[in-house]
């Protein structure tokens, strides 16, 4: 190899390692603690994402995905944050390691890029298919704290009964997923617990928000 050869190929891998270096150096971990502000609803494990500017995982007013239906009617982030990690302009996702009682506060970390925004979901344990989200908001810079307030959501993928053989909190400990019930088919706020079938609207419903959720930046 001639002396000029030795110097370009030396150049390229010299600018590829430093694009390696400042990819990985941009990289930040998050610390997010979720408080459940609900008198009755348990709140099951949290999934959490990072992401591109504008991108969450899931639309309100429009029609839910099978994973969404996984996470707001069984409490299982998991099958959500396997699809996010395959799908470009995801950074990072990740699912809590336990569930929140009413008034209790618990944490999870997460990664992101300089830029990335957080979405983050879970299942209010005590509906049929409810769950609380915010979506694409925006991750502390330096030393500062952003702090969230949570809406419930309903995913629109199985009807809200209130019937105890569908609902697999702690109040009934039914069926997690009901594949034959299409449900409304769309995602919208949910409009709470109304006692019409095994549920107490006194004991499990709530008015919005439902939890906040406060985020961090741990370096």
């Amino acid at each position: 190899m001639s002396k000029t050869s030795s110097l370009f190929v030396g150049c390229i891998l010299s600018t590829a390692i430093l694009a390696t270096t400042s990819w990985a150096s941009d990289m930040a971990t998050y610390k997010i603690t979720i408080t459940n502000l609900t008198p009755g609803q348990p709140i099951a494990p949290a999934l959490a994402a990072t992401h591109h500017n504008g991108m969450s995982f899931f639309q309100p007013g429009k029609a839910p995905s099978p994973e969404l239906a996984d996470l707001a009617e069984a409490g299982n982030g998991n099958p959500m944050a396997a699809k996010l990690l395959a799908t470009p302009g995801f950074t990072d996702a990740q699912v809590a390691a336990g569930g929140i009682g009413p008034g209790s506060t618990a944490t999870m970390t997460i990664t992101a890029h300089d830029g990335d925004r957080l979405s983050l979901g879970a299942m209010l344990g005590n509906t049929n298919d409810g769950f609380i989200a915010i979506r694409n908001v925006a991750l502390p810079k330096g030393s500062q704290t952003a702090a969230y307030m949570a809406d419930g959501y309903d995913a629109g993928t199985e009807t809200n009964d209130e019937s105890c053989s569908t609902v697999p909190g702690p109040a009934c400990g039914g069926a997690a997923l009901s594949p034959e019930d299409s449900g409304e088919g769309v995602v919208v706020i949910h409009n709470g617990i109304h006692g019409i079938g095994g549920l107490s609207a006194a004991e499990y419903d709530w008015r919005n928000p439902v939890a906040r959720i406060v985020i961090e930046r741990m370096n």
